[in-house]
């Protein structure tokens, strides 16, 4: 869970000897393996359907202002952004050890609910594949 792009999960200088990205090519044969491995950074499903991996994705996903400046949301309140991360982390992490399909669908209804009032979650709602 972090920034990325299509090509991994970065580094961004937290992991010495990992250099740009903890999460990328050199670690495809190892999440072959798995298939109830959890992908949360921006362009994350390019990378895992690039490598035909599984598990749970994101695609673009907005977790701080400057992408959500990008993406046209400017002068967005940072407050809704900070919303949307908490619920978002807090629903990952209350089903990080339950099947994917638990995490899939209490994002769907949680998460959903405050994408009604909330652009920012809509938009990350939205880059989440359905399986």
């Amino acid at each position: 869970m972090g920034h990325g792009s299509p090509y991994g999960l970065l580094s961004r200088g937290q992991f010495i000897d990992a250099g740009l990205y903890i999460v990328d090519e050199s670690t495809v044969s190892g999440l072959k393996k798995m298939s109830n491995s959890i992908y949360i950074w921006c362009y994350a499903d390019q990378f895992v359907q690039r490598y035909g991996l599984s598990g749970f994705i994101t695609g673009m996903f907005i977790s701080e202002s400057g992408e959500a400046d990008y993406w046209g949301f400017e002068g967005i309140n940072e407050g809704l952004i900070d919303q949307s991360n908490g619920l978002f982390a807090s629903i990952v992490s209350k089903c990080i050890n339950e099947p994917l399909d638990i995490l899939y669908n209490k994002l769907l209804i949680e998460y959903k609910l405050l994408a009604q009032t909330n652009p920012i979650a809509k938009f990350n709602l939205e880059q989440i594949p359905i399986t």
